[in-house]
């Protein structure tokens, strides 16, 4: 593979892919490719808001459903989805492009559209989106919903708004949706998939804006976002919360209501191989008990939800970085294979009322190995980013609020 020039845009880098054969061959030749099914274009738009509608009827079931019929309704919503972003003709710049921004990640679109077939982080959130939305509209006669940072597809959104229609559930009038995004091949894909769907009724804008920036001119009953990764590392959904959160009606709610980052010191080859050897698929209801005993569980680190993001104070320091004070934790003492454990972090998500999003449901909940951290051991060559602490120490955490956000330990 020829290695990639780098080219700087609006004061941004980003690799510039025409020099790339086997990235041209793999997502440009894809794409285009589906566009060469004999279907009519009443056909493939029937087919993409069907499929959209199938998989979140699977989802809003009260009855269980298999886990091979969930994949596979998603996947066919992707596979239609993909289709539209096809039409919307991104060049390949706005198709690959990916860079770091002051508060995080920006995710390119091709990287993006995986994010539809990650079935449980869909399903926690769609279920408790559409619970939260059906108790606003028992006292009010429409709402209005922020999703920032949306990405290419919004998949947190626009399946369950094509489902409302389908079944005549709930209309435009009674639900108004603000789609944001910074990235234009985002924008430009949304554009086309909407159109696509015949969702227009229900979106009230489609805004190309940085959603740390971003100031709606209306207030907003249920704010949706969804901009992490696993150990709440690289995006930025705290910077983008914390922002947002003030354009809530004092009654608004986030979605999620709440995020809680845990830390725990595991065998990582028992944590992350053994336990699962022996399932199907890793998630929260397949873990293994014997694993779950061998942790030693830390606590919380932090808990993301309205009241704590509208109370959060910052600290600035003297290079400009700014972190937010996290919890203080005591280092358990006794434990004697100690120096053999690192550390992981996760999330679990409560999306509404009893949903969410377990660890390991999704990747954006899978535990986060920090390997820079050391209790009673010392790496090697010990460098700046190692952390090195001891049994019964009190470690205080902070949450760096820069392009690469994560969790910072310092002893007291």
């Amino acid at each position: 593979m020829e290695a990639q020039h780098l080219q700087v845009t609006s004061g941004q880098p980003f690799a510039e892919p025409e020099v790339d054969a086997l990235l041209k061959h793999s997502v440009r030749t894809q794409l285009e490719s589906l566009l060469k099914q004999q279907l009519t274009v009443e056909q493939r738009v029937q087919q993409l808001q069907q499929s959209f509608v199938n998989a979140m009827t699977l989802v809003l079931s009260d009855t269980e459903t298999q886990h091979q019929a969930l994949v596979k309704a998603f996947d066919a919503m992707y596979d239609q989805a993909v289709q539209s972003m096809a039409l919307a003709e991104l060049s390949q710049a706005q198709l690959t492009r990916q860079y770091v921004s002051a508060s995080g990640l920006i995710m390119s679109p091709h990287n993006c559209k995986h994010t539809i077939k990650d079935v449980y982080r869909i399903k926690g959130y769609a279920r408790g989106i559409d619970q939260a939305i059906q108790s606003k509209l028992k006292h009010v006669s429409s709402i209005t919903v922020l999703y920032p940072a949306c990405g290419p597809f919004a998949p947190l959104l626009l399946p369950l708004l094509s489902y409302y229609k389908d079944s005549q559930k709930l209309t435009g009038q009674q639900i108004q949706v603000i789609l944001a995004d910074v990235h234009p091949g985002a924008i430009m894909t949304l554009r086309q998939l909407v159109k696509d769907l015949q969702l227009d009724d229900y979106i009230l804008r489609i805004e190309e804006v940085d959603a740390t920036e971003y100031r709606p001119e209306e207030s907003i009953d249920l704010l949706v976002l969804e901009a992490m990764q696993h150990g709440f590392t690289k995006e930025g959904q705290l910077s983008i919360a914390k922002h947002l959160v003030q354009f809530l009606k004092i009654d608004g709610w986030m979605i999620p209501q709440n995020i809680s980052i845990q830390g725990m010191m595991v065998i990582g080859e028992t944590e992350f191989n053994q336990q699962w050897k022996e399932v199907e698929y890793s998630h929260s209801l397949n873990t293994d008990t014997d694993a779950q005993q061998d942790r030693i569980e830390l606590g919380e680190l932090m808990s993301i939800n309205k009241s704590t993001l509208l109370n959060m104070q910052e600290l600035e320091l003297q290079d400009g970085v700014k972190v937010i004070p996290a919890s203080q934790v005591t280092l358990p003492v006794g434990v004697d294979d100690m120096d053999k454990r690192i550390l992981a972090v996760y999330a679990h998500i409560d999306t509404f009322a009893q949903e969410g999003v377990g660890q390991y449901d999704s990747g954006i909940t899978h535990p986060r190995p920090d390997m820079t951290f050391y209790i009673d051991t010392k790496p090697r060559d010990v460098e700046h980013t190692h952390f090195v602490a001891n049994s019964g120490d009190t470690v205080q955490f902070y949450y760096q609020l820069t392009g690469l956000p994560g969790f910072v330990p310092v002893k007291i």
